[in-house]
Order: structure tokens, then sequence, then C-alpha cells
């Protein structure tokens, strides 16, 4: 009887632990998960950032009459900020 009862006060121990490392895990995938959310939030907003400072460089590109670099033109169009060439066949 006095083993059976060493063993329940272990395996209560051993429980209570694991719950203290359940709890622990719980904040932190909490605290992880809220970092994810602020993190996607900031991406949306530099991507709208920056396809608003590449609308503006398009525009004073054209009125200026200057080319962009390949490489710059090369980002617009992979952001999708600009025609792909095939359609449009025109230079921006």
């Amino acid at each position: 009887m006095e083993r059976l009862i060493t063993e329940l006060r272990s395996q209560s121990s051993e429980l209570e632990r694991l719950h203290a490392i359940y709890d622990e895990l719980e904040t932190r995938n909490g605290l992880l998960h809220n970092e994810v959310l602020r993190l996607k939030r900031a991406q949306r907003t530099n991507v709208q950032d920056l396809a608003r400072v590449a609308a503006v460089l398009l525009q004073i590109s054209r009125a200026k009459g200057v080319a962009l670099d390949a490489v710059t033109l090369d980002i617009l169009r992979r952001r999708g900020w600009l025609p792909s060439r095939t359609r449009t066949g025109a230079r921006p």
C-alpha cells in the first residue's frame, strides 16, 4: 500500500510539473501568435507603401521621360505593379 501511495505522489508531482510546462508553452504560443499577426500587418503596410512609391516613381518617370532601369522594371513587373512586357509591347 505504501508503494502505491508513493507512486501516486510521484505521478501527481509529475502531472503538476507537466501542467506548469503546458501553461508556459500555451502563453508562449499566444505571444508568438500575436507577433505573427503584428508582422503580417506590418508586411501588408510595407507592401502598400512600396506600391504607392512605385506608382509615384512610374508617374515621375513617364512625366519626365526618364526610363527606369531594367532591374527596377523587372521588380515592378514581378510585384504586379506593371503590366507584363508581352501584353503591352510598350516600354513604361
